[in-house]
């Protein structure tokens, strides 16, 4: 009888997946599961699987970033953070334990204890040996599942903190991006015309992108609506101006203490807005020259890439 319950379940997992390494490492894995007929089918899985949460670790976990936690103690007899240590950031970085317990409602540690268990099953099964090698294909289900219920527990884990931490706030974030973009000048707008306006400021989603050892960082992205102006309004009224109206999209970002993750009234805010459309829509002719409505030169900024972290224009704390 063909039990295809861990290959259902893993394939379910796939849209927790924290990137795109991470889901084609799920995907293998499924495949791997698949071919019931493999003797090895549990060690190459369990080796899928070890690659899996140790893409996670690196990624989610940092050496440097763990260190700098405050419940860090340096192991004895190991260079640099342990396993648990390392799956503990992923789930709270540097969150106080009281605050994830009583604030958020969650209780990590029996699934961390869960997630350290399964990494000693996945060991046995890496290293597999002649007398350890399992072939009967309701056992390899069996251990197979194991390992899958842990690795859901712990992608659910994850976003669940994620989604409690942000949810007290997501309201506040909203307004506070468009706060930020309508109080201060978008520097990126303003080079591609004469004069320009914010009309309204679109918010359409917000999340935690990060949860580290001091600090937590929140996104909100959407769209921004302005009008781009070239000429005076006298010009104008004469004609002899031009006006276009144009939508771009922007990122703004909330950077507060690890302390008190909830306070946005003095975060670090960082914002950006993408213009690279309007480079697209007109492009550089044979001179080099980039012209905006009726013919006017304009002068435009290297945009070609949409604005990430790196690409943030850092404003200065304000209140909200």
């Amino acid at each position: 009888m063909t039990n295809d319950l861990p290959v259902i379940a893993l394939r379910a997992l796939e849209p927790l997946a924290v990137d795109d390494f991470s889901k084609r490492v799920m995907q293998g894995a499924a495949r791997v599961l698949e071919d019931r007929d493999n003797p090895l089918r549990l060690n190459l899985f369990a080796t899928a699987s070890r690659i899996f949460l140790e893409h996670l670790m690196g990624t989610l976990a940092p050496k440097a970033e763990v260190e700098q936690c405050w419940w860090y103690v340096a192991p004895e007899d190991t260079d640099g953070p342990t396993r648990a240590q390392r799956i503990r950031f992923c789930l709270r970085g540097g969150l106080a334990d009281s605050f994830v317990i009583d604030e958020l409602g969650l209780d990590p540690r029996p699934l961390e204890a869960r997630l350290i268990r399964a990494y000693g099953a996945l060991s046995k099964h890496v290293h597999g040996r002649e007398e350890t090698v399992i072939a009967d294909a309701n056992v390899q289900d069996r251990e197979a599942s194991a390992i899958v219920t842990a690795i859901g527990n712990f992608l659910t884990g994850y976003w669940d903190a994620r989604a409690q931490l942000i949810e007290p706030i997501s309201e506040s974030l909203d307004s506070s991006a468009v706060d930020a973009l309508l109080s201060e000048t978008i520097l990126s707008v303003d080079e591609l015309a004469s004069h320009h306006s914010v009309e309204d400021v679109y918010v359409h989603e917000t999340r935690v992108e990060a949860i580290g050892a001091t600090s937590i960082r929140y996104r909100a992205t959407g769209i921004v609506d302005v009008v781009l102006q070239w000429g005076s309004n006298s010009d104008l009224r004469n004609g002899d101006g031009a006006e276009s109206e144009q939508t771009f999209p922007f990122v703004c970002t909330f950077e507060v203490p690890v302390e008190t993750p909830h306070e946005l009234d003095y975060a670090e805010v960082g914002w950006g807005v993408d213009t690279s459309s309007w480079r697209d829509m007109f492009g550089e002719d044979e001179d080099d020259e980039r012209f905006g409505p009726g013919g006017q030169e304009i002068d435009h900024p290297d945009l070609s890439v949409s604005p990430d972290e790196d690409d943030l224009w850092c404003g200065p704390t304000m209140p909200h």
